[in-house]
């Protein structure tokens, strides 16, 4: 559900919306992984693998509701260019309703099966159903949040965002301080879904009026299911780790793994409000080739530079960082958060080309990626866990990831013949910093066997200086050169906002 903006409307003023909405979500993103990293320490040392094992495996279960209630009809209202008139909102919202119902009775009567497939005990029943019904909380709050983000009203969205955040972190490290366990991650959910929704609906300028037109959706349905679809496979897709990884290792592992993805999916919140945001002004920039290319082109640029230098010099951090401030209990899970870093930048990426993929109607490209991605990683990664264990896990995701970055972004060049050698701009840093710091972290490893700090000042330092030899490389992109453009554009920014404004204007 993303805002749309008026046809009539230039490209500059676009970009000019798109980019106050990033910055406003952004600051929203920088305060809620505040927030994330306080509820991270926290219930790291009240909790153990085996509950977020457990509470994995029935949230997976549980959040398929969310795309299957959706089907993209609020997607499909985005995409058309007029304004919806109350009878579509209305309509939609009680589809969202009845599809929530429907998914929600079908997870509670599947429960009992899948708890004794995979010998979760007698609390997971309770907390399936639980965790179902809170589906509701999510479809009321679709139509409502859609009206927002059409007015543009980025703030209001924000600041709900951002209490339901606090909600969410305070009553979960409560629930979890009282010895509940699991049920402190379900708790948690409960108050942001309740929080919310509550203030999304004061904020909202919609209420459930108008007249209920099933003929509506005949129009909206073959859009919207296209939409939908994509994140509905890629979700079946994550449930390669609940249900295989789940079933083969057994529910620790599974707590490792959700664990580990957590703690490195920090990139994939940027990826969220990128992807919010560009969605609308992709969809306004259709009829502008060049603007649209330069646009895209600019925004993978920035991004790529930014993860490329700072996610390598975490994840070669993470030896030290993990027991540290979460203990030797999840030292185990260091590896697997490793890989996941390097996989959320490629994901992140991606993200921002399937946006451009629907953004330009070519939602079914997008499906045929992500299934295809879907199969290999079902197929490579259930033999490599057979075959490896818990340690393939990472190095199949990041491998599959890597294809489906190349493939979505070969697809995309197809669009619009302004983004003619887009692949090679977006492979090559990927490739060639990643190239250094494999270099990096064997050297480091070879040189400081047994001394952890030694070896990870000794990698991060080596890797920062072969990324300023790349940068003497030709052929290669400067990726100091685009982080001198970010930081020019900040300070740019910053000037305009602070320049006073003259009366006649």
């Amino acid at each position: 559900m993303n805002a749309t903006v008026p046809s009539e409307v230039t490209t500059g003023e676009v970009k000019a919306r798109a980019l106050k909405g990033m910055v406003v979500l952004a600051a929203r993103t920088v305060a809620s992984q505040g927030l994330r990293v306080v509820s991270a320490l926290a219930l790291s040392r009240l909790l153990f693998p085996a509950d977020y094992g457990l509470y994995g495996i029935v949230a997976y279960v549980a959040s398929l509701g969310v795309f299957l209630g959706d089907l993209g009809l609020s997607a499909a209202l985005v995409h058309q260019a007029r304004e919806p008139t109350a009878d579509e909102t209305f309509t939609l919202f009680w589809c969202h309703q009845a599809f929530t119902a429907l998914i929600v009775a079908a997870v509670c009567l599947s429960a009992p099966w899948l708890i004794e497939g995979y010998a979760l005990g007698a609390q997971a029943l309770p907390m399936t159903w639980v965790m179902a019904m809170g589906l509701f909380l999510s479809s009321l709050r679709v139509i409502p949040l859609m009206a927002l983000e059409r007015k543009l009203a980025f703030p209001a969205i924000a600041r709900a965002e951002l209490v339901e955040n606090v909600a969410q972190v305070a009553s979960t490290i409560g629930l979890a301080a009282l010895g509940v366990g699991a049920w402190a991650l379900v708790g948690g959910g409960l108050v942001r879904g309740v929080v919310g929704w509550v203030i999304i609906m004061k904020a909202s300028p919609w209420r459930p009026r108008g007249r209920f037109r099933p003929e509506l959706l005949r129009g909206l349905f073959a859009y919207g299911l296209a939409i939908q679809l994509p994140p509905l496979v890629g979700a079946l897709v994550a449930g390669w780790v609940p249900l295989m990884v789940g079933r083969v290792l057994g529910k620790e592992a599974v707590g490792l793994v959700n664990w580990a993805w957590a703690l490195s999916s920090t990139p994939m919140m940027l990826s969220v409000v990128l992807n919010r945001v560009a969605f609308p002004a992709y969809c306004r920039l259709q009829d502008d080739p060049e603007g649209f290319a330069e646009y895209l082109s600019t925004s993978l640029r920035r991004l790529s530079a930014a993860l490329l230098v700072v996610i390598p010099v975490a994840v070669l951090a993470l030896p030290v960082l993990v027991p540290v401030f979460f203990g030797q209990r999840w030292v185990a899970a260091i590896p697997l958060a490793q890989w996941f870093s390097l996989e959320c930048v490629l994901l992140t990426l991606t993200g921002l080309l399937a946006t451009t993929q629907n953004a330009a109607g070519r939602p079914w490209q997008r499906l045929a990626v992500v299934m295809g991605a879907g199969v290999v990683k079902w197929g490579l990664g259930t033999w490599a866990i057979h075959r490896h264990g818990l340690a393939s896990v990472g190095p199949v995701s990041l491998l599959v990831a890597l294809g489906e970055v190349a493939v979505t972004t070969w697809l995309v060049t197809r669009l619009n013949p302004a983004l003619r050698g887009l692949v090679s701009r977006v492979m090559e840093p990927l490739l060639t910093v990643g190239l250094l710091m494999a270099v990096a972290t064997l050297a480091a490893a070879w040189w400081m066997p047994d001394a952890v700090l030694a070896r990870t000042l000794v990698g991060c330092g080596l890797f920062i200086l072969l990324v300023l030899g790349r940068e003497l490389l030709p052929g290669t992109r400067s990726l100091v050169r685009e982080l001198r453009d970010i930081r020019d554009f900040i300070r740019a920014r910053r000037a305009a906002s602070a320049a006073p404004v003259s009366p006649g204007a």
